[in-house]
Formats: structure tokens, C-alpha cells, sequence
């Protein structure tokens, strides 16, 4: 029985110890530039959850996916998603599958699921700022059951937000920005 336990655990560790994790600051371009990449090497999805979006590189790395056949779904903040800047129209108008929240206060988080191995998180909006001139973080990590938690959750913020008020919430914009 121990012989299975000590097996098991030597497993189980080294599949942890192959995991690799990066960090990065801002102001810097490193976010910004590993994001990209990590878009730009997804073969199949890219999910992310974000508050605010208008770095015209990321914003571009999106469409870019959604040329190759990579499936691209983006959440974003309502509020921020109304600013004079958001990239959010620009991704909608390309055929990116957008919504914004419909369910909590604010959507606040900051974070990206690459064809459900690999993830970006922390302070780190995807806008021009946050690279040039905030003080913002990022992680990546391709640990198995960390990547799996947070396409979970990209599934279920999909989920629990509706559709039709985000349509709605677009159109509206849309028609402000026409004026």
C-alpha cells in the first residue's frame, strides 16, 4: 500500500513540477508582448475575461485568431466597453463573439484562457496604459487543474450573462458613437 501512496504522490509531483509559470510588470511592453504570443500560438480557443480592452496589439492578436479559424470569445465590463477608446466595437465588428457583463456589480477580472492550457491573470488590463505607463502584473501558467479552474469560470461568466442585453448594451453604443 505504501509502494502505491509513494508512487502516486511521485506522479502527481512531477506532473506539478513540469508546470511553468512567468511573471511579468508594467510599465513595460512584457505583458503586453506574452499576451500577444500566447494568442498568436493558440490553435484552438482563446477565452478572457477582462474589464477593459483597447491595446490596439491585443485588440489586433484577437482578430488575427479569429482569421486563422481559432475560436475567440471576450467578457468585458459594460462601463468600460461604453469609453470613447474600447476596442470592444472594433472586436464585435469583426465577428469576435463579445459580451459585456449583464450580472455583477463590474466585471473586474483580468485574465485569458489559451486553447485551455494555458492562462494570463492579474492586475494587467488589456489596454495601452497598463503596458505604457501603469503599475500592473501578470502571470502565465500552464499548470493542468489552475487552467481548467479558469476556463470553468470564463464558462460559467459566458453563461450567467445574457446575451441579449449585451446585443442591446452594443447596439447602443454603437448608435452614440454614429451621432
Amino acid at each position: 500500500m505504501r509502494l502505491i501512496f509513494y508512487t502516486l504522490w511521485l506522479v502527481l509531483m512531477s506532473l506539478t513540477a513540469y508546470a511553468k509559470t512567468e511573471v511579468y510588470f508594467s510599465p513595460s511592453k512584457d505583458c503586453e508582448n506574452r499576451i500577444v504570443q500566447a494568442i498568436n500560438d493558440s490553435k484552438k480557443e482563446v477565452v478572457a475575461a477582462v474589464y477593459s480592452i483597447n491595446n490596439p496589439n491585443i485588440v489586433a492578436a484577437l482578430i488575427n485568431a479569429k482569421k486563422r479559424g481559432v475560436k475567440v470569445q471576450v467578457l468585458t465590463d459594460r462601463v468600460q466597453a461604453s469609453q470613447k477608446n474600447s476596442g470592444v466595437l472594433i472586436l464585435k465588428t469583426a465577428g469576435i463573439d463579445l459580451k459585456v457583463h449583464s450580472k455583477f456589480k463590474i466585471e473586474h477580472n483580468k485574465f485569458g484562457v489559451y486553447d485551455g492550457a494555458l492562462i494570463s491573470t492579474g492586475s494587467f488590463n488589456w489596454t495601452r496604459p497598463a503596458a505604457d505607463s501603469n503599475s500592473e502584473n501578470c502571470i502565465f501558467t500552464d499548470e493542468h487543474e489552475i487552467a481548467m479552474k479558469y476556463r470553468e469560470r470564463f464558462s460559467y461568466l459566458w453563461k450567467v450573462n445574457s446575451e441579449n442585453r449585451s446585443l442591446s448594451f452594443l447596439q447602443k453604443i454603437n448608435r452614440k458613437r454614429l451621432k
